[in-house]
């Protein structure tokens, strides 16, 4: 029997199935190295790294620190279900406890749209005093205001990719497939 996995893109090593999504790494270092571009000095990530999507986006967010000869602070990875109350109650905690930030890349859209909630509930300007970068492209990131910039994956083409992998498998395990991703700057960021 075949086992297929349609995702974000995690491919696990050792695992006994094939798994066709984005580069989420990529993914990671393309959305930090934006906010870097724009002069951000403290960019927050916010997710749940135990979810193997964004922990890969999370070493993509500390490949872009690096390159840019920045240190990485583990005060600025938080914690945040891929949901939009678990981001919003974490932004919410750190700003209370004073923890500054100008740049947040968020694993989701849905915790980026959360942060923002607590980010103008705080008094916070998107993206005058703070930038925001989501991941996934989802209908409700082009809803929001200010719109958000998101890393974008082309689930069609995943989803093209896998059938085509199962079709052509002939009882076999096919090997696991990334996708290209790409950055929409939209105004979270000043775009």
């Amino acid at each position: 029997m075949t086992r297929a996995s349609l995702c974000g893109g995690a491919a696990l090593r050792d695992a006994e199935y094939c798994s066709v999504g984005s580069d989420n790494l990529l993914g990671g270092q393309r959305a930090t190295s934006h906010l870097i571009r724009l002069g951000r000095e403290r960019i927050l990530f916010l997710g749940d790294t135990e979810a193997p999507e964004a922990d890969q986006r999370h070493r993509g967010y500390k490949q872009a620190l690096e390159l840019a000869s920045r240190e990485f602070d583990e005060e600025l990875t938080v914690s945040a279900s891929f949901d939009v109350h678990s981001a919003e109650a974490a932004t919410g905690s750190l700003i209370q406890q004073g923890v500054e930030f100008d740049g947040v890349f968020a694993a989701s859209d849905l915790i980026a749209i959360g942060a923002m909630r607590a980010l103008t509930r705080a008094g916070r300007s998107i993206p005058g005093d703070v930038s925001v970068v989501g991941y996934d492209n989802i209908a409700a990131s082009r809803l929001v205001t200010p719109r958000l910039t998101t890393i974008d994956q082309d689930a069609n083409l995943a989803g093209r990719l896998l059938v085509s992998k199962l079709i052509d498998t002939q009882g076999k395990i096919p090997p696991s497939d990334r996708t290209e991703t790409s950055l929409l700057i939209r105004e979270s960021c000043g775009g």
